[in-house]
Formats: C-alpha cells, sequence, structure tokens
C-alpha cells in the first residue's frame, strides 16, 4: 500500500479496556503528542496492572519525556548523548511520581522524537512502534516478537536502572511519512507479521479524513475491537511526519 505523504495530522486515543470498566479500574495508559515548529513528540504509555498507582507512572512518563525533550531543544548549543537524555527522562519521572514509590508506578514508556533531520524512537516495555516509508520498502516494526512463550515480565519505569533497559533507534526523518504507536493492549491482538499492514490501514483512513473525526474513529474502533475476549487498555497516536 502506498501512502500519501503530504499531511502531518496527529491524533490519539485511550480507552479502559472490558475487565477495568467491570471492576470500576482507571485507565492505566496514557499518552501525549506535541507539535511545535522544529520537532514533533508522540509519547505512549502502560501502567503496570499488577501495580496500585500504575496510572500516575503512565502520566509521569508521558510528563518526563515531554519536559526534558523540550528542555533538550533549548539548549541549542550543547550536545546530549542519548543515553544522557533517557537518564534524564527516569530521573525527571522518579521526580513526578512523588511521594508515591517508583515500585507502587510501573509503567513502559515509548516515544518517538523527529527533528528536522532525525527520527529518535524509543521503547522501554511492550507495545509496538510503526514507522510508515514513502516507500513501503522502508516502512519498519518496532516491538516484541510474538513467539508463542508466555512471560508476565516486561521492562518497564521502576528505578534508576531502567535508563539502560530502553530500546533505542535511529532514522532519517526523510525516508519516512507517517507513524503510530501503541500499547499492548493493541500490539498483543495482532497476528504475527500484520502490525504494518494494521498501522497503515488506520493511518490511510486518518489521513483522508476531516480533523474532527479523527479521534472518534479511533474510539469506535477500540470500542468495536474484533478479538473476542480482549480485556486489555488500549491506547494509540497516529501522526504524520
Amino acid at each position: 500500500m502506498r501512502l500519501f505523504c503530504d499531511s502531518r495530522f496527529a491524533t490519539g486515543e485511550s480507552l479502559a479496556g472490558p475487565s477495568h470498566i467491570a471492576k470500576n479500574i482507571p485507565n492505566q495508559d496514557s499518552f501525549l503528542f506535541v507539535r511545535k515548529r522544529k520537532y514533533t513528540l508522540l509519547v505512549v504509555s502502560d501502567g503496570l496492572g499488577s501495580k496500585p498507582h500504575s496510572h500516575i507512572g503512565s502520566a509521569a512518563a508521558c510528563i518526563a519525556v515531554k519536559e526534558e525533550l523540550a528542555r533538550f531543544v533549548k539548549q541549542r548549543n550543547q550536545t546530549l548523548s542519548i543515553p544522557a537524555l533517557l537518564k534524564n527522562i527516569v530521573t525527571r519521572w522518579e521526580a513526578v511520581i512523588q511521594p508515591h514509590s517508583p515500585k507502587d508506578c510501573s509503567a513502559t514508556c515509548l516515544f518517538l522524537f523527529t527533528t528536522r533531520r532525525k527520527i529518535l524512537v524509543a521503547r522501554l516495555g511492550d507495545g509496538m512502534v510503526c514507522l510508515l516509508g514513502k516507500n513501503p520498502k522502508n516502512d519498519i516494526f518496532l516491538g516484541d516478537s510474538k513467539d508463542g512463550t508466555f512471560s508476565n515480565a516486561t521492562f518497564s519505569l521502576s528505578d534508576t536502572h531502567s535508563t539502560a533497559e530502553f530500546n533505542v533507534n535511529l532514522f532519517d526523518r526523510f525516508d519516512f511519512c507517517g507513524a503510530v504507536l501503541t500499547t499492548d493492549g493493541i500490539s498483543a491482538d495482532m497476528e504475527n507479521g500484520k502490525e504494518l499492514l494494521f498501522a497503515k490501514d488506520v493511518f490511510s483512513e486518518l489521513d483522508r479524513m476531516k480533523f474532527w473525526k479523527r479521534r472518534a474513529f479511533l474510539r469506535n474502533m477500540m470500542e468495536n475491537w474484533p478479538v473476542p475476549h480482549h480485556t486489555d487498555d488500549k491506547t494509540i497516536i497516529v501522526a504524520g511526519l
């Protein structure tokens, strides 16, 4: 599928899972997107369901990434390594969640940061990032493979050691026209190898839609999710680059 690449929209939506609605538990996912003249930032975070304040942790993840990248952009004449940036984000997250314990606020953190030339993708924990190429051969899926095994452990923001657990990729912005980020409430339901097809279908639908209809489209998609017996919270951001 070849995509139109002249749009720079951004939209997102988050919906509590059926099990959380039934138990009156708050949505533990959070998301955020920022459009500036010099950069674009997309963030999704999934609070770990076993933690009592994971919804606070996921919201704090979005705030920490936003604040640290805004601070980085303002320091125009200074260089900052990616490990140092990630360390700053983790430190900021620990400050934002206060007075709660990091272990009680554990949350994943996936973000995409674009400048005029580069795209930085950082992933801590599950969920997926799909980069949609101007040429389909450049499409990229970043996420955990579904190999048929089961594990209830995932990397997350939980302490200062989280910095070393980020998975980081750097790309040339020119090669891409869109991006889709989701928490694992969506990505885990994807058939292995179908993630990019899903991302391109959703992007294509939104790209030709009036801006005021886009968020409602995403909400309707998640409210009518076709996977039987799904339970998890669902969050998605779709953006033109």
